[in-house]
Protein backbone atom coordinates (compact mmCIF):
# COMPACT_ATOMS: atom_id res chain seq x y z
CA UNK A 1 0.00 0.00 0.00
CA UNK A 2 1.39 3.50 -1.09
CA UNK A 3 2.60 5.76 1.72
CA UNK A 4 0.29 8.45 1.06
CA UNK A 5 -2.60 6.40 0.61
CA UNK A 6 -1.34 4.57 4.05
CA UNK A 7 -1.30 8.35 5.69
CA UNK A 8 -4.64 9.49 4.25
CA UNK A 9 -6.89 6.49 6.03
CA UNK A 10 -4.65 7.10 9.66
CA UNK A 11 -5.61 10.55 9.17
CA UNK A 12 -9.35 9.61 8.68
CA UNK A 13 -9.49 6.74 11.22
CA UNK A 14 -8.02 8.34 14.12
CA UNK A 15 -10.50 10.96 14.84
CA UNK A 16 -13.15 8.44 14.48
CA UNK A 17 -12.12 6.50 17.25
CA UNK A 18 -11.00 9.42 19.50
CA UNK A 19 -14.74 10.81 19.07
CA UNK A 20 -16.06 7.53 19.81
CA UNK A 21 -13.82 7.00 23.11
CA UNK A 22 -15.51 10.75 24.12
CA UNK A 23 -19.03 9.43 23.65
CA UNK A 24 -18.05 6.23 25.90
CA UNK A 25 -16.72 8.63 28.50
CA UNK A 26 -19.50 10.77 28.38
CA UNK A 27 -22.44 8.54 28.91
CA UNK A 28 -20.82 5.63 30.94
CA UNK A 29 -17.71 7.35 33.44
CA UNK A 30 -18.99 10.96 33.84
CA UNK A 31 -22.62 10.52 33.90
CA UNK A 32 -23.53 9.22 37.38
CA UNK A 33 -25.39 6.01 37.67
CA UNK A 34 -28.88 6.79 38.44
CA UNK A 35 -30.50 4.57 41.69
CA UNK A 36 -33.55 4.85 43.45
CA UNK A 37 -33.02 6.46 46.87
CA UNK A 38 -35.34 5.19 49.60
CA UNK A 39 -36.51 7.12 52.62
CA UNK A 40 -34.96 6.67 55.81
CA UNK A 41 -38.57 6.46 57.04
CA UNK A 42 -42.12 5.35 55.79
CA UNK A 43 -44.08 9.00 55.32
CA UNK A 44 -47.31 8.29 57.83
CA UNK A 45 -50.61 7.13 56.82
CA UNK A 46 -53.96 8.26 58.99
CA UNK A 47 -55.28 5.92 60.71
CA UNK A 48 -58.75 6.90 60.06
CA UNK A 49 -61.37 6.06 57.41
CA UNK A 50 -61.78 9.99 56.93
CA UNK A 51 -59.43 12.11 57.71
CA UNK A 52 -57.80 16.43 57.52
CA UNK A 53 -54.38 15.97 57.04
CA UNK A 54 -52.06 19.02 57.86
CA UNK A 55 -48.69 20.21 58.97
CA UNK A 56 -47.65 20.98 62.30
CA UNK A 57 -44.56 22.82 64.27
CA UNK A 58 -44.33 22.19 67.44
CA UNK A 59 -44.74 25.57 70.10
CA UNK A 60 -44.78 25.95 73.82
CA UNK A 61 -48.41 26.43 75.20
CA UNK A 62 -47.56 30.20 76.18
CA UNK A 63 -46.00 30.67 72.44
CA UNK A 64 -42.40 31.39 72.16
CA UNK A 65 -41.91 35.04 73.36
CA UNK A 66 -38.92 37.23 71.97
CA UNK A 67 -37.83 38.85 75.29
CA UNK A 68 -36.23 42.31 73.94
CA UNK A 69 -34.34 45.58 75.50
CA UNK A 70 -36.51 48.97 75.90
CA UNK A 71 -33.26 50.83 75.94
CA UNK A 72 -30.55 50.09 73.84
CA UNK A 73 -26.84 49.60 75.80
CA UNK A 74 -23.92 47.53 76.00
CA UNK A 75 -24.93 44.20 78.22
CA UNK A 76 -22.88 43.59 81.63
CA UNK A 77 -24.26 40.57 82.54
CA UNK A 78 -26.57 37.48 81.73
CA UNK A 79 -28.23 35.92 84.49
CA UNK A 80 -29.79 32.51 82.74
CA UNK A 81 -28.52 30.05 80.23
CA UNK A 82 -31.03 27.86 78.00
CA UNK A 83 -32.63 25.48 79.96
CA UNK A 84 -33.26 27.35 82.97
CA UNK A 85 -36.41 27.74 84.55
CA UNK A 86 -37.67 31.31 85.45
CA UNK A 87 -40.33 33.31 87.50
CA UNK A 88 -41.88 36.29 86.46
CA UNK A 89 -40.24 39.30 87.14
CA UNK A 90 -36.74 37.47 87.50
CA UNK A 91 -33.80 38.73 85.97
CA UNK A 92 -32.64 38.01 82.62
CA UNK A 93 -29.65 39.96 81.32
CA UNK A 94 -28.47 43.37 82.62
CA UNK A 95 -27.03 45.96 80.74
CA UNK A 96 -24.72 48.85 81.41
CA UNK A 97 -26.27 51.06 83.90
CA UNK A 98 -23.72 53.49 85.57
CA UNK A 99 -24.62 56.57 83.58
CA UNK A 100 -28.80 55.79 84.61
CA UNK A 101 -27.60 55.40 88.52
CA UNK A 102 -25.23 58.60 88.17
CA UNK A 103 -28.11 60.57 86.63
CA UNK A 104 -30.71 59.10 89.18
CA UNK A 105 -28.45 60.30 92.21
CA UNK A 106 -28.48 63.97 90.81
CA UNK A 107 -32.16 63.45 90.40
CA UNK A 108 -32.29 62.70 94.04
CA UNK A 109 -30.48 65.31 95.03
CA UNK A 110 -32.51 67.67 92.94
CA UNK A 111 -35.30 66.14 94.87
CA UNK A 112 -33.79 66.82 98.49
CA UNK A 113 -33.06 70.24 97.86
CA UNK A 114 -36.47 70.86 96.62
CA UNK A 115 -37.83 69.51 99.42
CA UNK A 116 -35.62 71.97 101.98
CA UNK A 117 -36.89 74.68 99.47
CA UNK A 118 -40.51 73.72 100.49
CA UNK A 119 -39.84 73.56 103.56
CA UNK A 120 -38.45 76.90 104.33
CA UNK A 121 -41.15 78.82 102.19
CA UNK A 122 -43.76 76.46 104.76
CA UNK A 123 -41.83 78.63 107.73
CA UNK A 124 -42.03 81.42 105.78
CA UNK A 125 -45.43 81.41 105.49
CA UNK A 126 -46.20 80.72 109.34
CA UNK A 127 -44.07 83.25 109.83
CA UNK A 128 -46.27 86.02 107.47
CA UNK A 129 -49.60 84.46 109.37
CA UNK A 130 -48.30 84.95 112.61
CA UNK A 131 -47.20 88.64 112.22
CA UNK A 132 -50.99 88.86 110.52
CA UNK A 133 -52.55 87.48 113.57
CA UNK A 134 -50.68 89.94 115.54
CA UNK A 135 -52.25 93.07 113.39
CA UNK A 136 -55.46 91.60 113.56
CA UNK A 137 -55.32 91.25 117.41
CA UNK A 138 -54.74 95.28 117.99
CA UNK A 139 -58.29 96.03 119.50
CA UNK A 140 -57.46 100.05 118.92
CA UNK A 141 -58.24 101.22 115.12
CA UNK A 142 -55.46 104.69 116.02
CA UNK A 143 -52.81 101.98 117.14
CA UNK A 144 -52.35 100.58 113.16
CA UNK A 145 -53.38 102.12 110.09
CA UNK A 146 -55.35 100.28 107.44
CA UNK A 147 -52.96 100.21 104.90
CA UNK A 148 -49.71 98.37 106.96
CA UNK A 149 -52.72 95.89 107.82
CA UNK A 150 -53.69 95.51 104.09
CA UNK A 151 -49.76 95.00 103.60
CA UNK A 152 -49.30 92.03 106.13
CA UNK A 153 -52.26 90.32 104.48
CA UNK A 154 -50.68 90.58 100.95
CA UNK A 155 -47.41 89.34 102.42
CA UNK A 156 -49.13 86.21 103.57
CA UNK A 157 -50.90 85.46 99.85
CA UNK A 158 -47.16 85.85 98.48
CA UNK A 159 -46.02 83.60 101.44
CA UNK A 160 -48.98 81.33 100.27
CA UNK A 161 -47.81 81.41 96.83
CA UNK A 162 -44.02 80.93 97.50
CA UNK A 163 -45.46 77.82 99.26
CA UNK A 164 -47.42 76.39 96.47
CA UNK A 165 -44.87 76.91 93.79
CA UNK A 166 -41.79 75.47 96.51
CA UNK A 167 -44.14 72.31 96.90
CA UNK A 168 -44.88 71.73 93.05
CA UNK A 169 -41.03 71.73 92.60
CA UNK A 170 -40.51 69.49 94.83
CA UNK A 171 -43.40 67.19 93.67
CA UNK A 172 -41.99 67.49 89.89
CA UNK A 173 -38.19 67.10 91.50
CA UNK A 174 -39.35 63.85 93.34
CA UNK A 175 -41.20 62.62 90.01
CA UNK A 176 -37.79 63.23 88.03
CA UNK A 177 -36.12 60.95 90.36
CA UNK A 178 -38.70 58.64 90.05
CA UNK A 179 -38.24 58.83 86.40
CA UNK A 180 -34.33 58.63 86.52
CA UNK A 181 -34.96 55.13 88.91
CA UNK A 182 -37.52 53.47 86.39
CA UNK A 183 -34.75 54.09 83.78
CA UNK A 184 -32.35 52.04 85.78
CA UNK A 185 -35.01 49.44 86.53
CA UNK A 186 -35.51 49.09 82.90
CA UNK A 187 -31.62 48.22 82.12
CA UNK A 188 -31.96 44.76 83.81
CA UNK A 189 -34.29 42.76 81.65
CA UNK A 190 -36.77 40.33 83.23
CA UNK A 191 -39.19 37.25 82.61
CA UNK A 192 -42.76 38.73 81.57
CA UNK A 193 -43.93 35.33 82.56
CA UNK A 194 -43.00 32.13 84.94
CA UNK A 195 -41.39 29.51 82.09
CA UNK A 196 -38.53 28.26 80.38
CA UNK A 197 -35.44 30.09 78.92
CA UNK A 198 -35.06 28.24 75.48
CA UNK A 199 -32.55 30.63 73.45
CA UNK A 200 -30.08 32.96 74.87
CA UNK A 201 -28.43 34.62 71.89
CA UNK A 202 -26.42 37.59 73.63
CA UNK A 203 -23.04 38.15 75.53
CA UNK A 204 -21.58 40.67 77.79
CA UNK A 205 -19.87 42.81 75.92
CA UNK A 206 -22.59 42.60 73.24
CA UNK A 207 -24.75 46.24 72.10
CA UNK A 208 -28.56 45.33 72.71
CA UNK A 209 -31.01 47.05 69.92
CA UNK A 210 -34.12 48.26 71.62
CA UNK A 211 -36.98 46.66 70.18
CA UNK A 212 -37.87 43.60 67.88
CA UNK A 213 -34.59 42.05 66.71
CA UNK A 214 -34.27 39.87 63.79
CA UNK A 215 -32.72 37.27 66.21
CA UNK A 216 -34.57 37.55 69.55
CA UNK A 217 -32.27 37.98 72.87
CA UNK A 218 -34.05 35.89 75.02
CA UNK A 219 -36.29 33.44 74.16
CA UNK A 220 -38.87 32.49 76.76
CA UNK A 221 -42.08 30.22 77.05
CA UNK A 222 -44.29 27.97 79.30
CA UNK A 223 -44.03 24.57 78.32
CA UNK A 224 -45.91 22.76 80.93
CA UNK A 225 -47.60 21.29 77.57
CA UNK A 226 -46.56 21.53 74.21
CA UNK A 227 -48.52 23.28 71.24
CA UNK A 228 -48.44 21.91 68.25
CA UNK A 229 -49.85 24.64 65.65
CA UNK A 230 -51.45 22.72 62.39
CA UNK A 231 -52.03 24.22 58.83
CA UNK A 232 -54.81 22.48 57.04
CA UNK A 233 -55.80 23.60 53.88
CA UNK A 234 -58.77 26.43 53.39
CA UNK A 235 -60.51 23.69 51.27
CA UNK A 236 -60.68 21.28 53.71
CA UNK A 237 -61.84 24.13 56.50
CA UNK A 238 -65.29 22.63 56.40
CA UNK A 239 -64.60 19.25 57.28
CA UNK A 240 -62.30 20.19 60.21
CA UNK A 241 -64.18 18.89 63.39
CA UNK A 242 -63.06 20.56 66.43
CA UNK A 243 -64.58 17.52 68.62
CA UNK A 244 -62.78 15.16 66.45
CA UNK A 245 -59.82 12.81 67.85
CA UNK A 246 -56.89 13.45 66.77
CA UNK A 247 -53.13 12.62 66.70
CA UNK A 248 -49.68 13.65 65.52
CA UNK A 249 -46.74 11.87 64.02
CA UNK A 250 -43.43 13.82 64.68
CA UNK A 251 -40.70 13.71 61.21
CA UNK A 252 -38.90 10.13 61.15
CA UNK A 253 -41.01 8.49 63.75
CA UNK A 254 -43.89 7.34 61.48
CA UNK A 255 -45.15 4.47 63.96
CA UNK A 256 -45.58 6.57 67.09
CA UNK A 257 -48.97 8.36 67.36
CA UNK A 258 -48.86 11.54 69.85
CA UNK A 259 -52.57 11.88 71.10
CA UNK A 260 -53.74 15.44 70.65
CA UNK A 261 -56.15 17.62 72.30
CA UNK A 262 -57.52 20.52 70.64
CA UNK A 263 -57.34 24.05 72.03
CA UNK A 264 -58.53 26.37 69.43
CA UNK A 265 -58.90 27.02 65.97
CA UNK A 266 -57.15 30.67 64.79
CA UNK A 267 -60.25 32.84 63.68
CA UNK A 268 -58.26 34.04 60.41
CA UNK A 269 -57.30 32.48 57.44
CA UNK A 270 -53.52 32.81 56.65
CA UNK A 271 -50.95 32.57 53.82
CA UNK A 272 -49.34 29.01 54.51
CA UNK A 273 -46.31 29.12 55.96
CA UNK A 274 -45.65 25.63 57.25
CA UNK A 275 -44.19 24.42 54.01
CA UNK A 276 -43.71 20.59 53.86
CA UNK A 277 -41.22 20.75 50.36
CA UNK A 278 -41.75 19.48 47.20
CA UNK A 279 -43.98 21.27 44.80
CA UNK A 280 -46.18 23.36 47.39
CA UNK A 281 -47.38 26.60 46.69
CA UNK A 282 -46.53 29.47 48.50
CA UNK A 283 -49.67 31.37 48.02
CA UNK A 284 -52.12 28.75 49.67
CA UNK A 285 -54.35 29.51 52.55
CA UNK A 286 -54.94 27.94 55.80
CA UNK A 287 -56.61 27.54 58.62
CA UNK A 288 -54.38 27.34 61.50
CA UNK A 289 -55.59 24.55 64.41
CA UNK A 290 -53.86 24.54 67.95
CA UNK A 291 -53.69 21.19 69.54
CA UNK A 292 -51.51 20.41 72.57
CA UNK A 293 -49.91 17.62 74.37
CA UNK A 294 -47.99 16.59 77.43
CA UNK A 295 -44.71 16.75 76.68
CA UNK A 296 -43.39 13.84 80.00
CA UNK A 297 -44.26 11.43 77.31
CA UNK A 298 -42.74 12.75 74.27
CA UNK A 299 -39.23 13.33 73.23
CA UNK A 300 -40.37 16.71 71.15
CA UNK A 301 -38.36 19.78 70.48
CA UNK A 302 -39.80 23.41 69.81
CA UNK A 303 -39.97 24.29 66.04
CA UNK A 304 -40.09 20.36 65.12
CA UNK A 305 -42.44 19.60 62.35
CA UNK A 306 -45.26 17.24 63.11
CA UNK A 307 -47.73 15.52 60.53
CA UNK A 308 -51.60 15.97 62.09
CA UNK A 309 -54.29 14.02 61.49
CA UNK A 310 -57.65 14.86 62.35
CA UNK A 311 -60.73 12.67 62.46
CA UNK A 312 -63.49 14.69 59.86
CA UNK A 313 -66.77 13.59 57.59
CA UNK A 314 -66.49 12.22 54.25
CA UNK A 315 -66.61 14.40 52.14
CA UNK A 316 -69.30 15.13 49.51
CA UNK A 317 -68.01 13.65 47.11
CA UNK A 318 -66.82 10.43 48.71
CA UNK A 319 -70.32 10.84 50.40
CA UNK A 320 -72.01 10.98 47.14
CA UNK A 321 -69.94 8.04 45.79
CA UNK A 322 -70.36 6.14 48.55
CA UNK A 323 -74.59 6.48 48.39
CA UNK A 324 -74.19 5.84 44.70
CA UNK A 325 -72.76 2.57 45.85
CA UNK A 326 -74.98 1.61 48.02
CA UNK A 327 -78.18 2.44 45.92
CA UNK A 328 -76.57 -0.06 42.76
Amino acid sequence: MPTNRRQHIQRLVLPVIAGGCLIFAVTTVIRPERTRADPPARPPASAYASAVAGVGTVEPQSELISVAAEIPGVVRNVLVQPGDRVSQGQPLFQLDARAARAALAAAQADAASAEAAARQAEVALADERQRLSLFEAVDDPRALSADELQRRRFAVRRAEAAAAQARASAEAARAQARARAVDLERLTVAAPITGRVFRVDVRPGEYAAAGATAQPLVAIGEDARLHVRAEFDEADAGRLRTDGRAYGVLRGQPRRRIPLTFVRVEPQVVEKRALAGGSERVDTRVVEAIYSFDPASVNAYLGQRMDVFVEAAASPTQAALDAEGRGS
